[in-house]
């Protein structure tokens, strides 16, 4: 492989500076609007219903020559092929899905649907490949910028960096980066997901409201 750099992915841009270049893979299954519900089958090979909110979002999911299983990426080096780590889909079927191939390297860019299970996201709808929906009908998988409130504490830069950085050490299957919003007195923080140990992790160690979460994976609910 040659000189890697290293992208960060905003929902739906997922790999199309790379899509263009290996070989697909056509299932001939027929995809539907993946916002019309928020229960779908679970792809093959899916686990047991898992409780909690069901997350949805437009992203890369790569598997690598090591890996076990496929993942969902916040960040691709722009090699060829790909590389990424993130978190692991339980219910991912390749066989199932249009991708590309190179290298023993498999890619796409999809909207997933699913339930996070404490250690991977499970499949609850079958992934729909970005390239067959118009994602002008749908804002909500779309990058926005976080919310942010009323921070209890009027932090420096550096300290608003040490968070950030703090929280990609900790979560680095989640978390991918995040920098110092001075204007706001804000860590903003990039995230495949908002998991409840994240946030508990933010509420305990951190002054209220000084982390704010962009997240590509949002639950269903909020995007109703």
């Amino acid at each position: 492989m040659g000189h890697m750099t290293w992208k960060r992915l905003i929902p739906v841009a997922a790999l199309l500076a790379v899509a263009a270049c290996g070989q697909g893979t056509d299932t001939g299954a027929d995809s539907e609007d993946p916002a019309s519900s928020a229960d779908g089958a679970v792809a093959d090979g899916g686990g047991a219903p898992v409780d909690g909110p069901v997350y949805r979002g437009a992203l890369t999911v790569l598997q690598g020559v090591e890996r076990d299983a496929a993942e969902l990426c916040g960040v691709v080096a722009e090699s060829y092929p790909p590389q990424c780590g993130g978190l692991p889909v339980t219910g991912w079927d390749w066989d199932a899905v249009e991708h590309e191939e190179a290298e023993g390297v498999r890619w796409g860019s999809y909207i997933v649907t699913g339930a996070f299970d404490g250690k991977s996201l499970v499949l609850t709808e079958d992934p729909v490949p970005t390239e067959e929906v118009d994602m002008a009908e749908h804002p909500e998988l779309q990058y926005s910028e976080p919310e942010i409130g009323d921070p209890a504490e009027d932090l420096g830069a550096e300290e608003l960096q040490a968070i950030a950085d703090e929280l990609t050490a900790e979560f680095p299957v989640y978390v991918y980066g995040g920098w110092a919003d001075e204007q706001n007195g804000v860590a903003l923080v990039d995230t495949l997901l908002v998991t409840p140990e994240l946030e508990a992790y933010a509420a305990e160690h951190f002054p209220e409201d000084t982390v704010a979460f962009s997240a590509m994976l949002r639950p269903v609910e909020t995007q109703e």
